[in-house]
């Protein structure tokens, strides 16, 4: 049986579709005999109108778009959870776009992957796109790139989470994530525990994320007055290979150190697994995460790490957006950041 649409009920009417999606939507410019015409066509097909058919003349479809750069990261898989779970709640239908652009953030395929998906999504009637993660996390931003992101932001409200870019458009509103206060957490409780000749590994150094806990360790190494070994820093992706392959690297180079810094608990678990595999005295060697992952809970030994708290930075997006939907004063910093916890495991 052929399945009713808008026109369908338009034609069965004699009355043009824009006036069948203001009757669904009671608008108070159609006629009552209109109206009771058009909801009597509808009751006897068995019509059930989509979320565009109800969005042709209010312009609002509640659907929006959600982006991002791999679902396998813990971290997106996490938000995207919360994020799902609270405005499926608030009567939303959610679209995920994965670009898998992760692995390989400068290519220029992952570039062309990523604006084809805008132009998808300009294709259809959201009411808002939410980007967490992709090329706008590289440190120079492509200005191809840049400008598919402003072409899309002509036509619908965007929401990134990480950085700020709000310069390219006024339609588009930024959550900064702070990378800097975990990674100073992390780093001053290894130098506490005594370790001094700390390494840090994983990330890609062409992205902010990386660069500011790059950074960040750093600082506090140079606060504490002990020598920063740019050897002993290796920024190669964010993965469990990566954290192995570093630690493979550091032992064959030679380099001495005594803790590892790693850039999340992914990259933390590679490290323990190399230092198993390679290292003559593994239980002398400390390993922290500047990221926690829940699995993690059940790794062996218990990572030492820092929890971003996810579930509250879902609830800061949420409430940007329906400051944006409800074309309220947006003020981000009012927002403020979510505040790390330090988890204390067994593995430094």
């Amino acid at each position: 049986m052929k399945k009713i649409t808008i026109k369908d009920i338009a034609k069965l009417a004699g009355v043009s579709v824009s006036t069948v999606s203001r009757a669904i939507n009671n608008d108070s410019e159609v006629s009552e005999k209109t109206k009771k015409k058009i909801e009597k066509i509808v009751s006897e097909t068995n019509y059930h109108p989509s979320m565009l058919a109800r969005g042709m003349v209010s312009k609002k479809t509640n659907m929006l778009a959600i982006l991002v750069s791999d679902i396998t990261n813990p971290y997106f898989n996490q938000l995207v959870a919360e994020l799902d779970s609270q405005l499926i709640d608030k009567g939303y239908t959610l679209s995920l776009f994965d670009t898998q652009t992760a692995n390989g953030i400068q290519d220029k395929k992952n570039r062309l992957t990523e604006v084809s998906i805008f132009k998808q999504i300009q294709e259809n009637n959201f009411d808002a796109v939410l980007i967490l993660g992709g090329l706008l996390d590289e440190t120079d931003i492509n200005p191809d790139y840049q400008a598919a992101l402003s072409n899309l932001a002509k036509e619908i409200p965007l929401i990134l989470l990480g950085r700020d870019l709000t310069h390219l458009s006024a339609n588009i509103f930024s959550l900064k994530r702070d990378q800097r206060t975990p990674t100073q957490l992390l780093v001053s409780h290894m130098i506490q525990k005594g370790y001094q000749k700390l390494a840090f590994i994983g990330g890609l150094s062409n992205t902010w994320m990386t660069q500011e806990r790059t950074d960040s360790f750093r600082e506090i190494l140079t606060e504490n007055h002990l020598p920063i070994d740019e050897k002993r820093i290796i920024n190669n992706n964010f993965y469990a290979k990566d954290g192995y392959e570093a630690v493979t690297r550091l032992i064959n180079s030679k380099v001495d150190f005594d803790g590892i810094v790693a850039i999340n608990d992914r990259v933390a678990q590679g490290a323990l697994r190399a230092l198993r595999d390679f290292s003559s005295s593994p239980q002398l060697k400390g390993v922290a995460s500047c990221e926690y992952f829940p699995d993690s809970d059940f790794h062996i030994p218990r990572i030492t790490s820092v929890d971003h708290n996810i579930p509250e930075l879902g609830e800061k997006a949420i409430h940007l957006l329906f400051e944006v939907l409800d074309k309220e004063p947006i003020n981000t910093e009012n927002l403020g950041f979510p505040i790390p916890k330090l988890i204390i495991g067994e593995s430094c």
